[in-house]
């Protein structure tokens, strides 16, 4: 975490204490609020950021899991649990189980970074990625 805190704040990228007031001023947002790791219930201050989020109607960009969803299951079953429906879905290494839900305008795949061993003991089918490039379109 602290690398990518260094890395953003070299390339000036701004960090927010709290959600601006003014987010229709906003083109679309990136969802990275969550990790892997996530596990519902989410936990405060979180579900108001979510709801505050999810009302703002702004296209997300999301990275790897959608913010609420569950890794395997997707979004919540109840509607009364806040969580961002994605525009567009950045999987990481490889799609997780809960992008099958993924309903929105794209889904790319970013990352060359599973071992072929790694690929074969899971079972991965993983698509060829074009020449050099590090991610590839997926839908």
């Amino acid at each position: 975490m602290e690398r990518l805190v260094k890395q953003t704040t070299l390339m000036d990228i701004p960090y927010f204490e709290s959600l601006p007031s003014n987010l229709k001023e906003f083109s679309f947002g990136v969802d990275a609020i969550f990790g892997f790791s996530f596990k519902p219930p989410i936990r405060d201050p979180f579900g108001d950021i979510l709801k505050t989020l999810q009302q703002s109607k702004l296209p997300f960009f999301c990275i790897d899991i959608p913010s609420g969803w569950h890794v395997e299951n997707g979004p919540p079953a109840d509607c009364d649990i806040p969580s961002i429906q994605p525009d567009t879905l950045i999987s990481l290494t490889a799609p997780k189980l809960c992008a099958k839900h993924f309903q929105g305008r794209a889904h790319f795949l970013g990352g060359r970074f599973v071992p072929e061993k790694l690929a074969k003991k899971y079972s991965l089918n993983l698509p060829q990625y074009p020449q050099s490039n590090g991610f590839l379109r997926l839908q």
